[in-house]
C-alpha cells in the first residue's frame, strides 16, 4: 500500500505564495522554495520534479483559489455597474501592495513556458466570458443600450484588469475603472 503524503499540497502552495510574490521565479532558488514550503528535498522532487513544475502548480492553485473566486462579483446581481465596481474593488484589494502572481509569472516565464502561457490565456478568456455574460444580461434587462458591442466592451474591461496588475497603480486604477464603466453605460456611475 502506498504511503500517504505527510503534507497537504494546497497548504504548501498557499504558504509559498508570499515568498513567490515577493521574489518571483528568478528570485526563488530551489533551496528557498523547499525551506519555505516545509517540504523535504526528496518529497519536493517527487511531487514537482523541478522548479518549473512547482511554479506551474502554484499558478494553477492561485488562479483557482484567488482569482477565479473574484469573478463571482460579476454574477451577483442585475445591477451591472454595481457588479463591475464590486469586481474591480475586490481585484484591487487582492493585488494591493503585493501584485498579481499571474502577471508576475507571465512576465518572467511566459516566453519560455507554454504551460504558463496556456494558464494565462485560459484565465483571461474566462474573465472576458464573464464580462460578456454580464453585459449581455444588462442588455436583456434594458440596463445597457442594445447597440453596445458587448464583446468589445468586455475586452476593454479584461484589459483594464490586466493593466491594474501590470502597472500596480491601484489608486489611479479605480479612477480608470470608473471612467471606463461610465463610457460603457453612458451614465453617471
Amino acid at each position: 500500500m502506498p504511503k500517504q503524503p505527510k503534507y497537504q499540497l494546497e497548504k504548501v502552495l498557499e504558504g509559498a505564495l508570499p515568498l513567490v510574490l515577493e521574489l518571483g521565479y528568478r528570485g526563488c532558488s530551489m533551496a528557498t522554495l523547499i525551506s519555505s514550503t516545509g517540504f523535504n528535498r526528496r518529497a519536493f522532487y517527487i511531487q514537482f520534479h523541478n522548479k518549473e513544475d512547482f511554479f506551474e502548480a502554484l499558478l494553477n492553485h492561485y488562479l483557482h483559489a484567488h482569482l477565479m473566486p473574484l469573478n463571482q462579483y460579476l454574477r451577483e446581481s442585475f445591477n451591472v455597474q454595481e457588479c463591475i465596481h464590486a469586481y474591480f474593488k475586490a481585484y484591487q484589494q487582492h493585488i494591493h501592495r503585493k501584485g498579481c502572481l499571474l502577471t508576475k509569472l507571465v512576465l518572467e516565464m511566459g516566453n519560455e513556458n507554454n504551460a504558463i502561457q496556456h494558464q494565462a490565456r485560459w484565465f483571461y478568456d474566462q474573465l472576458q466570458l464573464d464580462f460578456i455574460a454580464l453585459l449581455e444580461r444588462a442588455q436583456q434587462h434594458d440596463m445597457l443600450a442594445k447597440n453596445v458591442n458587448v464583446e468589445q466592451q468586455a475586452l476593454k474591461l479584461t484589459c483594464l484588469a490586466q493593466g491594474f496588475a501590470i502597472s500596480n497603480q491601484i489608486v489611479q486604477g479605480e479612477e480608470d475603472a470608473t471612467l471606463l464603466i461610465e463610457s460603457i453605460f453612458s451614465l453617471p456611475v
